[in-house]
């Protein structure tokens, strides 16, 4: 009986120090590397593959641009921009604000070709729909609180690189929050390796690779992360049976 409970006594204790090991990161805690979060633009290619690498559609290209500027009570904040552009035509717009150096969102405006204009405010993690975007009666009782408080998802591209990388098998929760979803969540990140990504000609340049588990069976992407500039060259995100890549053009 005793041999049993020191068992089950290491098994506990085994699982929390795995458990105390995941860094919890969330726009409360002040943990990302925002010396790393500089104004830029930035271009990627974005298209998708089968399992065989077969090229499934011609690429898209999403121009995104990270400018800094400061609120009217003198607050410093940033601009996140987001244009997606397919075939040459622009079939999405998006515009993040937040605070610095929390990183917290304060407005999201987004436009999509197919799906129409969505807006949203935050308040101390509080979400709602601003008066002038309200067209229906969900519009007007759309509330939610962010628990955890979390960071916008569209900008996972320049999130993730912040992350206090320093080796492999490093694990974080990472709090995301999509506009217009139900909740926030936390998402499972773990630094798998480090190699040498090739980027044309004879060029090479040092990434960590960061996997992120999107909560769903069989749902999950690898992030190249460079090292020196901290910025993602390459995605490669599998899901039902094919694989989209995201990749840094200049």
């Amino acid at each position: 009986m005793k041999q049993l409970f020191f068992a089950i006594s290491l098994l506990v204790s085994s699982l929390l120090s795995a458990q105390a090991q995941i860094d919890t990161i969330n726009t409360n805690t002040l943990k990302l590397n925002v010396s790393a979060f500089k104004e830029s633009k930035r271009s990627y290619a974005v298209f998708f593959e089968d399992s065989t690498g077969k090229r499934l559609t011609s690429a898209d290209i999403w121009d995104r641009t990270i400018r800094f500027s400061k609120s009217a009570t003198g607050q410093k904040t940033y601009v996140f921009d987001w244009k997606w552009f397919s075939k040459d035509s622009l079939i999405g717009h998006v515009t993040t604000t937040g605070l610095l150096p929390s990183l917290a969102p304060l407005t999201h405006d987004a436009t999509y070709a197919k799906r129409g204009a969505r807006n949203f405010v935050f308040d101390h993690n509080i979400v709602t729909i601003p008066a002038a975007s309200r067209r229906t009666a969900k519009d007007s009782t759309f509330k939610v609180v962010l628990n955890p408080p979390a960071f916008a998802f569209p900008m996972d591209l320049e999130i993730l690189p912040l992350l206090p990388v320093k080796k492999v098998g490093q694990e974080f929760a990472l709090a995301f929050y999509e506009p217009g979803s139900p909740t926030s969540n936390y998402y499972r990140l773990t630094v798998t390796g480090k190699e040498d990504l090739p980027v044309g000609g004879n060029a090479k340049v040092n990434c960590w690779l960061l996997k992120i588990d999107y909560g769903q069976q069989g749902a999950y992407a690898t992030f190249w992360i460079s090292d020196q500039s901290r910025e993602v060259l390459k995605m490669r995100e599998y899901f039902r049976g094919r694989y989209r890549y995201k990749v840094k053009l200049f």
